[in-house]
């Protein structure tokens, strides 16, 4: 017997765990597993599956039994804590498990765990665009910028080319049914739930909005230009939530643009495209490479950061306004209100929340990575905790003050005020003027709360 776990790689594209099945030719069960912890709720009160990520996810799982069921197999759900399921499955049947590799310290501590019981693991790759092999190098000497990253790349075209995403295969294997049942358990979603998720998650999902955005749309022509906006449903390439869970393989993506470029020539728009791409590979493996190092305070720092001491009256004041979205900077809360109510935020508004919760509020980067964490459908654990490591001066690149200076971030990217009146719209008869005031604080708008910390004018220009 043999079972695949799937984590995130809810796919039959590209997907190297199905081949490695059917070479085996034995009975197979194919599970996903949701980790107790993540209901679990910690001191501040978040967990690790908010409401909008836990209904993509959702929606990912239904499409993938689905078309698991066309090549008549079954996918199991089950809920607690994945070595002790796997323990409790072993005693009862003997069975080689079939999973990916680590992403982050945790599941490389649970792979740990499982080896040890005496269970033979067979892992594979779905998550990547270059191998172990070609990281090789890499992973013995890393580079501490994506810069040097991207230039060796660059030089070594040969070595660094992205293999041909594997093609699905029929399983042609027979299911088998496990001894065990642990039914699934969900976040509690009231019916009144006000959760606005622009696409359901899944491999056809995902892959229809690569063939709109691409070849329907030709969306790219524009990427470069537009991929800052912060509202929109076309202004970037939004393939995020469908490369977090694996619905899509960044391989597939790549060589998609790869082809469009050949029937229209490559551009600058193709090439920043390839390049964020380029951006994702660079955290995944950082944190193979540096694993629980970029989820301490101080990061990749070796120097040790003496943080200012903040009252705990004003941590909780700050924390909560945060929470409740009510932070009084108008561009801020309405990045929290589309947040918790779609699960997803223009990358542009993520670095400017980001700047505002770690350098105004001077709240631990940590609980900010935590929040996203909870919320994001697109929660990708590697980009996610390298850039607010990014940003707090403590990541890749440190430099102690890393600011977005909110009001310039705001006349630039949403002067017409669409965004902010879209996900507040109590501020729909204010004017770009009126909300800078208020940010600022040199006149307020009566009914709206005051900043908590107002903006103000910052010297340092962020890289972006």
């Amino acid at each position: 017997m043999q079972i695949l776990w799937l984590r995130n790689d809810l796919r039959l594209h590209d997907h190297p765990g199905f081949h490695l099945a059917r070479a085996k030719n034995e009975p197979l069960s194919i599970i996903y597993i949701i980790p107790k912890e993540w209901l679990d709720i910690d001191a501040r009160g978040m967990t690790r599956l908010g409401a909008a990520k836990a209904r993509f996810l959702r929606s990912s799982l239904i499409d993938l039994h689905r078309t698991l069921d066309e090549h008549t197999f079954d996918l199991t759900i089950l809920f607690g804590d994945p070595v002790e399921l796997l323990q409790k499955i072993y005693r009862e049947q003997a069975f080689t498990l079939i999973t990916a590799s680590a992403q982050a310290p945790e599941e490389a501590d649970w792979l740990a765990r499982i080896a040890k019981l005496g269970i033979q693991i067979e892992c594979y790759e779905p998550y990547t665009l270059f191998s172990p092999a070609q990281m090789t190098d890499f992973l013995n000497h890393w580079p501490t910028t994506f810069s040097q990253f991207r230039r060796t790349i660059e030089k070594h075209p040969q070595q660094f080319k992205v293999a041909e995403d594997i093609k699905a295969l029929p399983l042609k294997l027979r299911d088998t049914v496990l001894p065990i049942w642990a039914p699934a358990q969900w976040p509690e979603e009231h019916s009144d739930s006000d959760i606005q998720l622009k696409r359901n998650g899944g491999e056809r999902s995902g892959k229809q909005h690569l063939k709109d955005y691409l070849w329907e749309n030709k969306s790219i022509q524009h990427y470069k230009a537009t991929r800052n906006a912060l509202i929109g449903d076309y202004f970037s390439s939004q393939l995020s939530p469908y490369l977090a869970w694996g619905c899509l393989s960044p391989r597939h993506i790549w060589h998609q643009i790869l082809q469009y470029e050949a029937a229209y020539q490559a551009d600058e728009h193709s090439q920043w495209l390839k390049l964020e791409l380029l951006w994702r590979e660079y955290f995944h493996w950082s944190m193979r490479h540096h694993g629980d190092r970029l989820f301490q305070k101080n990061g990749l720092r070796t120097d040790t950061v003496t943080p200012k001491k903040i009252p705990e009256h004003i941590v909780q004041k700050h924390w909560q306004a945060w929470c409740a979205a009510s932070t009084g900077i108008p561009m801020i809360d309405a990045g929290l209100v589309e947040l918790r109510t779609t699960g997803f935020l223009s990358n542009r508004l993520r670095q400017n929340m980001a700047s505002y919760f770690i350098h105004q509020l001077q709240l631990d980067w940590r609980w900010g990575a935590r929040w996203f964490e909870q919320h994001l459908i697109d929660f990708d654990v590697a980009s996610n905790w390298g850039n607010w490591a990014y940003l707090a001066g403590v990541g890749h690149d440190a430099r102690p003050q890393r600011q977005f200076n909110i009001n310039k971030q705001l006349q630039e990217y949403d002067p017409e005020l669409q965004h902010i009146q879209h996900w507040l719209p109590e501020l729909s008869q204010q004017s770009l003027d009126d909300i800078l005031n208020h940010q600022t604080k040199t006149k307020l708008i009566p009914y709206y709360p005051s900043p908590v910390v107002a903006t103000r004018s910052i010297s340092i220009t962020p890289q972006t």
